[in-house]
């Protein structure tokens, strides 16, 4: 097994680690109520089935505990193949889609669905996890190879991730060659919203598709080489700040990656350190984190300007969980500003990752809602999550997907990793660009100047009288960063987009994490930055 094929077995052993885990204690009965919507369900058996079987019960993780609240805790279980066909028997070999509507104390049912992998009566499963890492040196592993065999066959049979991975495996027509981290569950996910389309009644309807226009006159600046004196930023200064990038990475040995462009033309870009024994790039996929808000405020901005949607509509127009007097506020706006109300966890969120989660409002539903929608702002994940589910449901594609296609292919980004887990520098310049241009992008307008005016920061208090606040679509104030009227967006590990629209100069970094005094570093650069368009 390859370097890359280990990295995707060690995604798969954690995800495993994550769905394996009990149920967080409850204290009482108030606050398993509370908490309901945090219990899980599962095939009874398995993620594994064998072709000629009847169809399993989704049965909780926790009956004792569910028992207490629920008078009958068995859950209405439904099987679909993979034409979307309901069937009863595993009659073919391939994925099969689990759905079920658990019962709860109180609110909407409990929606989840899950695909299971169905093998022959007589596939071997550790040949077959044997063939799969045949290429690993036994010697990488001290405890042998029988047991990795034997953990990778668990991992299939345990988790909904791992029985994605074995049909994939065991897919006669999938592509030869290296596969993306994530590609497999972000294609899963695609079909889950197919079969959700289809549930919900609305796979009638016609998909709807935002994909860039064709600009009829002169093209929008693009990303690209050409000489400094293009610029208004001299070669004394792009030392400068490449000194300042030396330093910082010879005292924190992060690896990142960096471009600096004005109107488009590349001012400064490259990469440092190493990551899996290669050089960094500015081509290299590295963590988003949260700066992969702005990228899902242009998706939905996408929508907004095709006249699909309404930036300050409810989301219960598309979430039908959410279509209730409670959550009438609760607008696209209000989801993105981090307005929602919704008691969503930080650890619950990480633990629950919303990437290929399909059927993840369903667990929001049941969520604590603290204060009326827009009367307070709690930075969080919780509204961009419904964001993108309701996004799915019109496009009938997992977000990502979507966005691979429609957004980042006309814009010529590529070399990504689904689900927001890799993302290069110069493809984050691209964005940047993007957003520099007012929606525009070579021979592409993305959306109007319109949309791209009310996804900028602006006054909330317009929309929500008790927040006297400045918030966007994705985007905030990056004023500390580039100056006055400068906007944009970080993630956690140390990405960061950010955009000076007076000088149209873009900064995009991508990196894993924040190492060894990254504030004082970032400050740092960024003051060169400045003082290098005031010069």
């Amino acid at each position: 097994m390859g370097q890359s094929n280990r990295l995707r077995w060690l995604m798969i052993a954690a995800m495993a680690f994550v769905t394996a885990t009990p149920a967080l204690a409850i204290a009482d009965e108030a606050e398993l109520r509370e908490r309901f919507g945090e219990q899980q369900f599962a095939p009874t058996g398995g993620f594994v089935l064998r072709q000629g079987q009847k169809l399993p019960d989704l049965v909780w993780n926790n009956p004792e505990l569910v028992a207490t609240l629920v008078g009958n805790p068995a859950i209405p279980t439904r099987w679909f193949n993979e034409q979307f066909e309901e069937v009863a028997k595993a009659a073919e070999t391939g994925r099969y889609y689990a759905y079920g509507e658990a019962p709860v104390p109180n609110g909407p049912a409990l929606r989840r669905a899950m695909t299971c992998c169905c093998v022959g009566k007589d596939v071997n499963l550790k040949a077959v996890a044997e063939k799969s890492i045949a290429g690993t040196p036994e010697a990488q592993y001290p405890d042998g190879r029988r047991e990795e065999v034997d953990d990778l066959v668990r991992q299939w049979q345990s988790t909904e991730e791992g029985a994605v991975e074995l049909a994939a495996l065991l897919d006669a027509d999938r592509p030869a060659g290296p596969v993306r981290r994530g590609q497999w569950q972000m294609e899963n996910a695609t079909q889950h919203v197919l079969l959700k389309r289809k549930l919900m009644g609305l796979d009638r309807q016609p998909l709807v598709k935002a994909t860039p226009k064709q600009l009829p006159g002169e093209a929008a600046p693009t990303l690209r080489e050409a000489p400094l004196t293009e610029t208004g930023i001299s070669e004394a200064h792009v030392r400068a700040i490449e000194s300042k990038l030396d330093d910082w990475y010879a005292a924190s040995k992060e690896p990142m990656a960096i471009v600096i462009a004005q109107n488009g033309v590349i001012v400064l870009a490259k990469g440092f350190g190493t990551l899996d024994g290669e050089q960094v790039t500015v081509d290299t996929p590295m963590s988003l984190d949260s700066a992969m808000k702005p990228l899902i405020g242009l998706q939905l901005a996408t929508y907004i300007d095709r006249g699909y949607l309404q930036l300050d509509e409810p989301i219960g127009n598309y979430l039908p969980d959410f279509d209730t007097p409670r959550d009438r506020n609760l607008t696209f706006r209000s989801g993105h500003v981090h307005a929602t109300g919704i008691h969503f966890p930080w650890e619950l969120a990480f633990r629950r990752l919303f990437y290929f989660h399909t059927w993840h409002e369903s667990l929001i539903a049941h969520c604590k809602r603290e204060w009326e929608p827009g009367a307070k702002h709690r930075y969080g994940v919780v509204g961009v999550i419904l964001s993108v589910r309701a996004l799915e449901l019109l496009r009938g594609r997992n977000y990502w997907d979507a966005m691979e296609r429609d957004l980042f292919a006309p814009l010529g980004i590529h070399n990504v990793l689904p689900g927001g887990r890799g993302f290069s520098a110069e493809s984050m310049a691209r964005i940047g660009v993007l957003l520099d241009n007012g929606g525009k992008y070579g021979a592409w307008e993305v959306f109007s100047e319109k949309t791209h005016a009310a996804i900028l920061p602006t006054s909330l208090k317009p929309y929500f009288p008790d927040l006297d606040m400045e918030y966007g679509i994705g985007l905030k104030d990056a004023s500390q960063h580039l100056g006055p009227g400068s906007y944009g967006h970080g993630g956690g590990c140390g990405t960061l987009l950010a955009i000076n629209p007076e000088q149209h100069l873009v900064v995009a970094m991508v990196r894993n994490g924040q190492g060894k005094d990254y504030k004082k570093y970032r400050d740092e650069t960024m003051a060169l930055v400045r003082k290098s368009i005031k010069e």
